[in-house]
C-alpha cells in the first residue's frame, strides 16, 4: 500500500491506476472535457465524452472529498489554504455551469443519467469545502444555477413552515407577516440570477432563527430583524409606514416629536448583528429608519409636521393626481434626476415635496419614507413596468 504525502500519491500508484492525484488538476480536466462537450451538443461525441470521463474517473469522483482534505492539510499558511479552496469552489462551480447548459440544450435521457451524476459529485464538493473549510470559502462568489434552486428550495420549505407558525400565532401586524411572505415565497427574478453564497446563508439562518423563536409576535420578529440587519426595501417601506400610522393620531406638535424620541431612542439600543446584511449596497437597517426619525423630528421642530388623516380632504384639490404606484412614482423621480431633468442640489428635500404634491393610485398622502426608499431601491419588476411605459410614451410622440 503507497504513502501519500501532501494528497500525492507516489508514482507507481499513480500509473497504476492511471488517474489524476490533484484535486485541481482533475477538476482542470473535468473542465476541459466539459467544454468540449457543449460544442457538440446533443451529437453522439458529446454524450460519449460525458459518459467516458464519468467511466474513467468514477474512482476518483468518490475520494475527491479525500484528495482535498488531504491536500489541506498539507499546507501551512493560512493565505495558501484560503486560495486552494476558492480554486475548487469556482472549478467546481464552473462545471457546474457547464452541465447547467448542457442540461439546458440536451433532451437525451441516456446522457441526462450521467450528467446528474456527475451534478451529484460536484455539489457535494462545494457543500464539503463549505461545511468544513467555512473560513476560507469565498462567501461573495455567485452560486451556480443548479445549486440555487437547491438552496431556493429549502428557503421556500422554510419560508413555508414560517408562514404557518405565524398564520397560527394570530400576528397582530397583518402588514409585517405579508413583507415576510412577499420576500421569501414569492421571490423577484433577481433572486434566481447572479445570487451569491453569502445571501443565500443568510436568508436561511434568518429563516432557521426565525422559526426557533417560541412566543413569536410582531416585537420578537421585528428584532431579529434589526439584529440581522434586515434592510430590505420591504421592510424598510413597513418600518416608515408604521411609525407613520403611529403619529396620525397625535394633534400637537409636541406628543409627535415626544413619539419620535422614543421610537428613534428603542430603535436605536437595539442589538445588532457586526458585519451582517442583508443588502451590501444599501445603508443598514438602523440607519435608514433613524435618519428617517430624525428628518422628522426636524420638520416637527421647524415648525411643521404631518398632518392628521382629517385634513387630506381638505388639500385634495392642491395636490397632483395620478395613477401611479409609489414605486413608479419614485423611479420617475429618479429619471428626471439622473438625465439632470430635476437638478435639486439635495434629494431628501425634493422627494419630501413630491410626496405633499402628488397622490398615487391607492393613497392620498404618500409616505416620504416609501417615496425614498422606492427611489433610491427601485426593484426589477418596477423598471420593467417603466420601461413598457416609457414604450407607450414613444408611440403616443410619433402621433402627436
Amino acid at each position: 500500500m503507497s504513502k501519500r504525502e501532501n494528497g500525492v500519491a507516489s508514482v507507481a500508484e499513480a500509473t497504476e491506476k492511471m488517474e489524476l492525484t490533484s484535486a485541481m488538476e482533475i477538476l482542470h480536466q473535468w473542465s476541459n472535457s466539459l467544454s468540449n462537450v457543449l460544442k457538440y451538443g446533443e451529437s453522439d461525441t458529446g454524450i460519449y465524452i460525458i459518459d467516458s470521463l464519468i467511466a474513467q474517473h468514477t474512482n476518483v469522483a468518490e475520494n475527491l472529498q479525500r484528495l482535498i482534505l488531504d491536500e489541506m492539510i498539507g499546507r501551512n499558511a493560512a493565505k495558501d489554504k484560503e486560495q486552494f479552496i476558492r480554486m475548487v469552489q469556482m472549478m467546481a462551480a464552473k462545471l457546474l455551469d457547464h452541465l447547467s447548459a448542457y442540461t439546458n440544450t440536451n433532451l437525451n435521457k441516456t446522457a441526462s443519467d450521467s450528467v446528474l451524476s456527475f451534478i451529484q459529485v460536484l455539489l457535494k464538493t462545494i457543500h464539503f469545502v463549505q461545511e468544513f473549510f467555512g473560513n476560507y470559502f469565498d462567501k461573495n462568489e455567485r452560486v451556480p444555477a443548479a445549486l440555487i434552486t437547491i438552496y431556493q428550495k429549502e428557503i421556500s420549505n422554510l419560508a413555508e413552515k414560517l408562514k404557518q407558525v405565524i398564520n397560527s400565532s394570530m400576528l397582530d401586524e397583518a402588514g409585517l407577516s405579508e413583507v415576510i411572505n412577499s420576500h421569501f415565497l414569492e421571490p423577484s427574478e433577481g433572486h434566481h440570477h447572479n445570487v451569491s453564497y453569502r445571501l443565500l446563508f443568510y436568508e436561511k439562518e434568518l429563516l432557521h432563527e426565525l422559526l426557533k423563536e417560541r412566543n413569536i409576535n410582531s416585537s420578537t420578529i421585528r428584532n431579529l430583524l434589526y439584529y440581522f440587519n434586515f434592510n430590505c426595501s420591504g421592510f424598510v417601506i413597513y418600518e416608515f409606514d408604521r411609525l407613520v400610522n403611529l403619529l396620525t393620531p397625535l394633534s400637537s406638535k409636541s406628543e409627535k416629536i415626544n413619539r419620535l424620541r422614543s421610537e428613534l431612542k428603542n430603535i436605536n439600543q437595539l442589538p445588532v448583528r457586526i458585519n451582517y446584511y442583508f443588502d451590501e449596497n444599501m445603508p443598514s437597517l438602523k440607519e435608514q429608519v433613524s435618519t428617517w426619525i430624525a428628518e422628522e423630528i426636524k420638520y416637527c421642530e421647524a415648525g411643521s409636521y404631518i398632518q392628521s388623516t382629517n385634513s387630506s380632504g381638505m388639500e385634495s384639490e392642491n395636490k397632483i393626481h395620478t395613477t401611479l404606484s409609489v414605486a413608479k412614482l419614485g423611479l420617475l423621480v429618479r429619471l428626471l434626476v439622473v438625465d439632470k431633468i430635476i437638478i435639486n442640489r439635495t434629494v431628501a428635500p425634493m422627494l419630501r415635496t413630491v410626496a405633499k404634491t402628488f397622490t398615487t393610485l391607492q393613497r392620498e398622502e404618500i409616505s416620504f419614507g416609501s417615496l425614498e426608499t422606492k427611489y433610491h431601491a427601485p426593484d426589477k419588476a418596477t423598471i420593467g413596468m417603466m420601461k413598457e411605459i416609457l414604450q407607450k410614451w414613444i408611440h403616443i410622440l410619433g402621433k402627436l
